[in-house]
């Protein structure tokens, strides 16, 4: 007894929900004609057989809020300055002699020197028992969206997986950095998400 009175009740509120969403549906196509019957009184020499408001109404409307808000969004864009968003670089580099891991985490440069003062390096990584490291000796450099080694004018050369470098080149995960007689693996490269 008591599933028949659930289920005339459960029909019963279905034919209301359905009722209350076709009345609100016509409501609103009749405040809608009744805007365009209004706006077609501002034009009163043009005859309604010629003039088609429906179009009007469908296609540019949406042209004109458009245009509005990409002019807002030009005028906002010209009042504060872009900022790029600087995403952060990770390396961990390991001596394959004393098996010695560096990680780092900056945005610009590493450093790598037998030096102590690495103040012109975002991070520096002193390599003081080495002598035939130069104070400033090579840099990781990242451009774009590599990171790339140089050599600073060391007197004894950077090398990449056993060739000299010359002019900046691009590193990569498994590469070997030759700085004196001191080998750094790159073990890990990684990027900040954007």
């Amino acid at each position: 007894m008591w599933y028949w009175i659930v289920m005339v009740l459960l029909v019963i509120g279905c034919a209301a929900l359905l009722g209350g969403t076709f009345a609100s549906i016509k409501k609103n196509k009749a405040e809608a004609a009744g805007g365009r019957r209004r706006r077609s009184r501002r034009y009163p020499d043009e005859d309604e057989d010629d003039y088609d408001d429906d179009d009007e109404e469908e296609y540019e409307p949406p042209r004109r809020r458009a245009s509005q808000r990409r002019q807002a969004g030009e005028q906002q864009q010209a009042q504060r300055p872009r900022q790029k968003k600087r995403r952060q670089w990770k390396i961990i580099l390991e001596d394959l002699d004393t098996w010695e891991k560096y990680s780092f985490v900056f945005y610009d440069t590493v450093g790598i020197g037998r030096g102590r003062d690495g103040s012109m390096y975002e991070k520096y990584l002193p390599i003081p028992s080495d002598a035939r490291v130069s104070k400033a000796h090579c840099v990781i450099i990242h451009r774009g969206d590599k990171l790339y080694l140089k050599d600073e004018d060391s007197r004894n050369g950077t090398f990449l997986n056993g060739r000299r470098i010359d002019r900046p080149i691009v590193i990569q995960k498994d590469d070997v950095i030759g700085i004196g007689e001191t080998q750094l693996e790159i073990q890990r490269i990684l990027r900040e998400s954007e």
